[in-house]
């Protein structure tokens, strides 16, 4: 899989994600639903984003130095936080209370790789006010909780948060195109927390030593997710 294949590959689907969530916003407004996404939030961005590897290894390449570095001393914390976790649901709450955010936040709390984001990223449409997307659900009163999720429309969302189901469906679809594509290619799908793989691109130039078929690859990729498991999801696929 060439660069500019893997570029326009990942265009399309950004595109078409785009163009849905146009749609969306359009048909909230004309049905009298808010939607409540604004610029200089940042609440969901203190969330463990996943994403396909593709789209890491593209938004990599376009980083610059202050965001390289922003990533590489976040590393340190996300292994921590991977390593002393007993269990998952242990390590989202533990990233989101002391994870740090998303280090490609500016000091306006503003995406500074905007148009580069992932699909996961672009996907989330808040149904509710700004501030529950930064609320840990696990430190809410059993009362507060079951009030919340009543308020739900199950139609909507993406079921047991407020998010619209739509759009996250969509982009899931278009994910799962992107790790085939590459799994094709290379006979490995990857997937992860976008600023570990963002790490793993920048520092072992992964996506350059598969595509050299570097021998052992695969199996270093593997024994990374045996050792970090919250961060890095590897699948070893068998080429026709």
């Amino acid at each position: 899989m060439g660069a500019g294949r893997l570029d326009q590959q990942i265009l399309s689907a950004r595109q078409q994600l785009d163009d849905t969530i146009t749609e969306i916003r359009h048909s909230c407004r004309e049905q009298g639903r808010n939607l409540y996404c604004r610029s200089g939030c940042g609440n969901c961005c203190t969330l463990a984003v996943n994403c396909s590897y593709p789209e890491a290894m593209i938004l990599a390449a376009n980083l610059s130095g202050e965001q390289r570095a922003r990533i590489n001393e976040r590393l340190p914390v996300l292994m921590q936080l991977c390593t002393t976790a007993a269990h998952l649901k242990e390590f989202l709450h533990s990233y989101r209370r002391q994870g740090g955010g998303c280090p490609l936040l500016d000091e306006q709390q503003c995406c500074s790789c905007y148009s580069e984001r992932p699909l996961s990223c672009r996907a989330l449409l808040s149904t509710r006010p700004e501030a529950w997307c930064g609320v840990d659900f696990s430190t809410l009163h059993p009362h507060e909780k079951q009030a919340f999720l009543s308020s739900l429309d199950k139609n909507l969302v993406a079921y047991p948060s407020h998010y619209l189901a739509r759009p996250l469906e969509l982009a899931a679809t278009l994910e799962k195109s992107l790790d085939d594509k590459f799994a094709n290619e290379y006979g490995v799908k990857i997937s992860g927390n976008l600023i570990w793989l963002l790490g793993l691109e920048l520092n072992s130039q992964v996506g350059e030593r598969l595509a050299l078929q570097e021998e052992g690859m695969i199996d270093w990729l593997l024994a990374q997710q045996e050792r970090y498991p919250y961060l890095l999801q590897v699948t070893a696929e068998k080429l026709p």
